[in-house]
C-alpha cells in the first residue's frame, strides 16, 4: 500500500502510540479508544479477544460501543466456536473490504475472515469484513484478534490511508493489550508457573540481561540450558533489536516491526514476545518470550486440532479423507472398524460445523491453503 500520510497524519499517529505505551489498565485503553483511537477513524465501535489457546483461555477482553444485546453472542463465539481460532491464520495485519480484497469475480484471493463462516454467524460479525450493518478493519498478531467498526449508512467505506494508519499503531496497540492482559492474569494466579506450565508452546521470562529467569518444560524441549542462563547470543541480538522499536522514541515506519524468525535444527519458529508489567515500557519489564513453530503445510492439521478441539486419531483421519481416500480404505490404514471410522467422521463434521463430506475437504483444504 501507498502511504500517503500528510506530517499532521504522522504527528498524531506518534501521540497515539505515545499515549498506547502510557496505558496500564483496561479503562485506560478504552478512554483512548474513545477519546483518539475511533475519531481518528472516525469509526464508531471496537472490540479484541485473545485467541490463541495456547497461553491463556480465549476470551473477549473489552468491547468499546458494542451494543449490550451483541456482547453475549461474542463472548460465545469467542469462547466456544472452533472457527474463533481461523481468525488468526491470515497474513494481513489489517484487512479491509474491497482494499485488501474485491467484491467482484477478479478476486485474486480468499478473505479468510469469511472462510468457512456465514454472514449470519451470530458474534462472528465483528471480526469478519463483509458484515451486515457494519463495516469492519481487522487486524491480528500471533494471540490477539480486533475490529475496528463504522456503522451503516456511512459517509464512506474504509480507505487506503485508513488502513495505513491502522498498520502504524496495530504494533503498538497489540503490544498494549497483551501488556494488561498478562499482567492482569499474573496478579491472578500470582504465579508464572500457574499460567505457563502446561502450555505445549515453549516460553520464557527474560529479564533485562536477556537472562532466563523461569521457563516451562516445552521450552527445556528446545532449549536445553540451566535456567538463569543467558539467551543464545543471536536470540539475544534478535530480541533487543526488536525491543527497543517499542520503547521510546518510536520507529516512524512500523512497516519495520516484523514477526520474527528464528531457526533451529528442528525447522523454524516464530518469537513472540510481551512485557508483563503493566505501568510502563522500560529496561526493568520482563518479557515473556513464545516460541510457536512456523506453520508449513504438514502442521496445519495439527493446529486445526488445537482449534477445533480435534483427536489426534480424528486428524489422522481428516490427512487421509482430504488426500481423496474412501472410509473403507481409512478403516485399513488406521487398523480400525468402518464403524469406528464413521463415528470419527461424525465428529469431525459437528466439530468443523459441516454437513457433507464435500464442506469437509473443502475445509480441510482451505486450512492447508492459508
Amino acid at each position: 500500500m501507498v502511504n500517503s500520510f500528510s506530517d499532521k497524519d504522522h504527528s498524531t499517529m506518534q501521540e497515539i502510540i505515545e499515549h498506547l505505551h502510557r496505558c496500564n489498565s483496561r479503562q485506560s485503553l478504552k478512554t483512548l479508544f474513545e477519546t483518539r483511537i475511533l475519531p481518528q477513524l472516525k469509526a464508531h465501535s471496537a472490540l479484541y479477544a485473545w485467541l490463541d489457546p495456547d497461553l491463556l483461555s480465549p476470551k473477549l477482553i473489552d468491547c468499546i460501543n458494542i451494543p449490550e444485546q451483541e456482547i453475549s453472542s461474542i463472548n460465545e463465539f469467542i469462547e466456544n466456536n472452533p472457527k474463533a481460532g481461523l481468525l488468526l491464520t491470515h497474513t494481513h495485519p489489517v484487512i479491509a473490504r474491497d482494499i485488501d480484497f474485491s467484491n467482484g469475480s477478479g478476486m485474486s484471493q480468499e478473505d479468510p475472515f469469511i472462510k468457512g463462516a456465514s454472514e449470519t454467524e451470530k458474534g462472528y460479525g465483528y471480526f469478519n469484513t463483509s458484515q451486515t450493518g457494519v463495516i469492519t478493519l481487522a487486524l491480528r498478531d500471533a494471540n490477539l484478534a480486533a475490529g475496528i467498526h463504522r456503522r451503516l449508512p456511512c459517509e464512506k467505506n474504509w480507505s487506503v490511508r485508513d488502513v495505513c494508519f491502522l498498520e502504524q499503531i496495530r504494533p503498538h496497540l497489540l503490544m498494549t493489550i497483551k501488556t494488561i492482559v498478562l499482567t492482569e492474569e499474573l496478579a491472578r494466579h500470582k504465579s508464572l508457573v500457574d499460567i505457563l506450565a502446561d502450555s505445549p508452546t515453549a516460553m520464557a521470562v527474560i529479564d533485562r540481561d536477556m537472562h532466563i529467569t523461569y521457563n516451562n518444560p516445552s521450552w527445556e524441549e528446545l532449549f536445553p540450558r540451566e535456567l538463569g542462563a543467558s539467551l543464545a547470543e543471536d536470540l539475544a541480538e534478535l530480541l533487543e533489536n526488536e525491543k527497543i522499536k517499542y520503547i521510546p522514541p518510536f520507529e516512524r515506519d512500523a512497516n519495520k516491526i516484523r514477526e520474527l524468525i528464528y531457526p533451529l535444527s528442528s525447522g523454524d519458529y516464530k518469537l513472540c514476545f510481551s512485557p508483563i508489567k503493566g505501568k510502563s515500557l522500560d529496561d526493568q519489564d520482563p518479557w515473556l518470550l513464545q516460541v510457536k513453530p512456523v506453520q508449513e503445510s504438514r502442521s496445519r492439521l495439527e493446529l486445526l486440532r488445537r482449534e477445533a478441539g480435534l483427536t489426534k486419531r480424528e486428524v489422522e483421519a481428516c490427512d487421509l479423507l482430504r488426500q481423496g481416500i474412501d472410509a473403507a480404505e481409512i478403516a485399513n490404514r488406521l487398523f480400525i472398524s468402518p464403524h469406528t471410522v464413521k463415528t470419527h467422521l461424525k465428529r469431525i463434521h459437528q466439530k468443523l460445523g459441516v454437513h457433507a463430506r464435500a464442506q469437509l475437504v473443502a475445509t480441510l483444504n482451505n486450512f492447508e491453503l492459508s
